[in-house]
């Protein structure tokens, strides 16, 4: 029986520079299946940074990054001008689109690059992961290598994903790995997948080793606070403006020295309220720093696919509150004991009413979600399992 020893990533943009999303663990997975079992890997990407342009912003080329042969490809066409018309015309009835309108979706969304869909066509890997399911890389390359495509495609309830375009795209996939059990259930249901092989791995969580900055030094205004942190991408879209609402009221309701801080990218301004602190993007030394400091972490967004800040939280044994709404989330929060979720404004005020009042309570809390973390999103846990998985369905 062959092993399988070659493998290769596509995914439409890599590298440090990409904070967060589906991208960023396409890089934290590649390498830990290089570091941990060995594997040759290399990505098959293209020269883009920003996805609202997909301008090319990295030289083509070969280059070795941490551990890994990244190949980029130059881009033939971003993202049309005419992407965000279509767009909304098609995703307000995406099951009624046509074929020709998806391809003309797949098209203007972008990033194109043929050399790219041709690597992937000549790939030697014995195996190629595409890495998410949107973009058209992935639903141009995956029809071209079926037998040895595995989709992560890191998916969920979105109207794209009622295109009919992608129902082929997931059909094309010789095995398909999940990263929660609301995304398998939600994939099998609209893709009608449930005769794919399957793994339900997850995503692993990396231990920080560098040291924590005091808090004291870079933002002496919190120092001795509690305060609830959300980390990631300040956007309407994942719950900022949700969370600053629910923050202000229940600041009107509950005055003392509670503050919210947002700490990365901003795309959509949280309201303006004295107890909002919004740090915009902030370097891995300073975000341990916050999350070890804080009374708990929130991510009030009702859309997410594995939600990595949970983790990190879990990892300095702080408990997490979620939006119910999304059920990825929740189903974190269920299964782990690390945590609320919250449906409505009274849910939120009584769980931070709690967490602030009771020290034993956000020490359980963290732990549960800690232990759970241990359990099943170490890297060193997730890898073992795919190596096992793929050498399953592809050894011959």
């Amino acid at each position: 029986m062959t092993q399988i020893r070659r493998i290769a990533f596509v995914t439409p943009r890599y590298g440090k520079e990409v904070i967060g999303g589906a991208e960023h663990a396409a890089r934290m997975m590649a390498e830990n299946l290089a570091r941990i079992l060995g594997l040759s890997v290399e990505v098959l990407t293209t020269t883009a940074l920003d996805t609202d342009t997909w301008d090319n912003h990295f030289p083509s080329g070969t280059e070795e990054l941490g551990g890994i042969t990244v190949i980029r490809h130059q881009i033939d066409k971003g993202r049309s001008k005419e992407f965000p018309k279509l767009s909304g015309r098609l995703l307000k009835f995406p099951k009624s689109a046509t074929l020709e309108e998806c391809s003309q979706w797949i098209d203007a969304q972008g990033p194109v690059s043929h050399s790219l869909i041709e690597a992937i066509k000549g790939s030697s890997a014995q195996v190629i992961l595409f890495f998410p399911y949107l973009y058209h890389p992935i639903v141009r390359g995956i029809t071209a290598v079926t037998e040895r495509a595995v989709l992560i495609p890191a998916a969920h309830d979105e109207a794209p994903a009622y295109l009919p375009v992608f129902r082929d795209v997931f059909r094309s996939a010789r095995a398909i790995m999940f990263q929660s059990k609301a995304e398998e259930r939600f994939v099998d249901a609209v893709m009608r997948t449930a005769d794919k092989p399957r793994l339900r791995a997850g995503l692993g969580i990396e231990r920080y080793q560098g040291p924590l900055e005091p808090l004291s030094e870079h933002l002496p205004e919190l120092t001795g606070l509690p305060f609830l942190l959300a980390l990631g991408r300040v956007d309407q879209l994942k719950g900022a403006t949700l969370l600053s609402e629910l923050f202000a009221e229940y600041k009107r309701r509950n005055p003392g020295p509670l503050k919210l801080v947002f700490a990365g990218p901003v795309t959509t301004q949280p309201i303006d309220f004295p107890d909002i602190v919004n740090l915009g993007p902030i370097g891995e030394g300073l975000k341990w720093s916050l999350l070890a400091e804080s009374t708990a972490l929130v991510n009030a967004s009702a859309f997410e696919s594995f939600s990595l800040v949970l983790f990190e939280a879990w990892s300095l044994r702080r408990p997490v509150i979620v939006n119910a709404q999304c059920q990825v989330t929740s189903d974190h929060v269920a299964d782990s004991g690390g945590g609320f979720a919250f449906s409505d404004f009274a849910e939120f005020e009584s769980q931070v009413n709690l967490l602030l009042s009771n020290a034993d309570v956000r020490r359980t809390l963290g732990s549960n979600g800690y232990d759970y973390l241990e359990r099943n999103y170490r890297w060193e846990v997730i890898v073992q399992k795919m190596g096992s998985f793929l050498n399953e369905i592809f050894s011959s």
